[in-house]
């Protein structure tokens, strides 16, 4: 009995790591196939045909890329900055840890590894960045973004978010032999710590040789992840450019091929004729076309529909494609009507993919803030600072609508003067002592000019000093120098 429950456990165990290899083996090939399609490496979907040989018809609309870059655009687009604070507390602007956190995010160029984090996420459903600790160097940790296809997890089976083990592997060129390997990074939970272990392999070799080893300083792993877009009963998220919408895309550039197709073969009238033949027949340009006899004919055969149809098939799956990816078509500057629009039109426009960005920054949100914590954990601050993520807003404003709605509060008696300031963006105390340090000069210069004679007197016509208009040429009106 013992022998056949451990057989048994043996065929279960092999059943459940071939399950796990097929499941890596089909998330590979899904990015590759999104990573293709964003390429514009589309499928053509007209094969050869003997007049078109080389399917020459075949249209490729790459509306992958647009629904990627929207996204990212809308995420990422803007600068984001990061607010610490201390035991609910904001630090200044000044302050060490604000420097230091600005000066790690200048070195590892902010806002383009937030595209690309974004980027990768879009494309394959999940994102993940890795830390290198340089501060042996004197350096700043490094932010490293991986592929997303070279890094396999292992997590706890009672809790899918916890993360006990990371494998980044990937092909590449020895620098020092130029033969092809494959690099694999082990990195490790062992209790408090995390264990990483490089090793290499030549190719069409199972044996790996172990070449560094090092123990991460820290309680928290190195490599930092979070899903696209929210799959709450798996590890991996949800992408932008999923099947379904590959698939609305690929029928896009169906329908528009074989319009290409008929528009090449049809869309040129051809001349027919009866009763004569050719040879008779002169339709030179600068020639009468007469016809031998009474029933003769010549004619044109014309196309008798204007493919109105099969345009407007293709405006539907455009339009499909638009509500499936939630990107609207007016994100990508598309608008029938021009003129101003309201912000409550804007918010109804942009619905879909606000609400999409706005998802995707509570996942984003999430890991860097954990990632900020650790940097100034790394940067020897301490683990009790919280991070927050200051977002911009995301849709376009009307600054004199909205100074009207904050005017129309503060006469309302309902808003502060430094509630507006600050919902216009200003610092109420700056602007006050400016405005203060304003008025004080202003005084300044009514005084000095009294002092001297100048203000009301002068601008009457008088000159300072002296009681009399002033002389011609110094400033009297043509009146004054007629009566001088």
């Amino acid at each position: 009995m013992i022998n056949l429950f451990s057989q048994r456990q043996t065929v279960v165990g092999d059943m459940l790591r071939s399950q796990a290899a097929y499941e890596e083996i089909q998330r590979a090939n899904r990015m590759n196939l999104a990573w293709r399609a964003y390429y514009g490496q589309m499928p053509k979907p007209l094969k050869s045909t003997r007049s078109d040989p080389q399917a020459k018809d075949n249209v490729l609309l790459n509306f992958a890329r647009v629904i990627v870059d929207k996204g990212v655009s809308f995420l990422f687009g803007q600068d984001l900055d990061f607010e610490i604070t201390t035991d609910g507390e904001e630090t200044s602007e000044d302050s060490p840890e604000e420097k230091y956190l600005d000066e790690v995010w200048d070195a590892n160029h902010r806002m383009t590894t937030l595209q690309k984090l974004a980027l990768n996420g879009a494309v394959c459903g999940h994102t993940f960045l890795k830390l290198l600790d340089r501060r042996a160097r004197g350096l700043p940790p490094r932010i490293v973004v991986l592929d997303p296809a070279t890094v396999t997890p292992t997590h706890d089976p009672d809790d899918i978010e916890n993360v006990t083990a990371y494998r980044i592997q990937y092909p590449a060129i020895d620098a020092a032999t130029g033969k092809p390997i494959t690099v694999r990074q082990l990195i490790e939970q062992d209790g408090t710590r995390w264990h990483i272990t490089d090793q290499r392999s030549e190719p069409d070799s199972n044996t790996w040789v172990t070449i560094g080893e090092a123990v991460w300083p820290y309680s928290w792993s190195p490599v930092h992840d979070c899903q696209n877009l929210p799959a709450p009963n798996a590890y991996w998220g949800i992408a932008d450019l999923e099947d379904d919408v590959l698939a609305v895309n690929n029928a896009i550039n169906f329908a528009v091929s074989n319009l290409a197709r008929i528009l090449r073969i049809h869309a040129h009238p051809k001349t027919w004729g009866s009763g004569f033949s050719a040879d008779k027949l002169d339709i030179s340009a600068d020639e009468t076309i007469i016809l031998p006899s009474n029933n003769s004919k010549l004619a044109n055969l014309e196309m008798l529909s204007d493919l109105s149809s099969s345009i407007e098939f293709y405006k539907r799956l455009k339009d499909a494609l638009h509500e499936v990816s939630r990107v609207p078509e007016v994100a990508t500057g598309k608008l029938d009507a021009a003129g101003n629009i309201s912000g409550v039109a804007l918010q109804i426009l942009y619905g879909p993919l606000v609400e999409k960005t706005e998802t995707k920054r509570r996942l984003y949100g999430d890991m860097l803030t954990d990632l900020n914590q650790h940097l100034l954990e790394m940067g020897g601050f301490g683990a009790d600072h919280k991070v927050l993520n200051k977002w911009p807003e995301l849709l376009p404003g009307d600054p004199l609508g909205e100074a009207q709605t904050l005017l129309l509060h503060e006469q309302l008696g309902v808003a502060s003067k430094e509630t507006i300031a600050a919902k216009l963006g200003y610092d109420w105390q700056s602007e006050q002592a400016k405005m203060d340090a304003e008025d004080s000069q202003m005084g300044d210069k009514l005084l000095a000019g009294f002092d001297k004679g100048q203000g009301a007197v002068a601008r009457a016509g008088v000159a300072p000093g002296s009681g009399q208009p002033p002389a011609a040429g110094n400033g009297g009106t043509p009146a004054d120098q007629m009566m001088m």
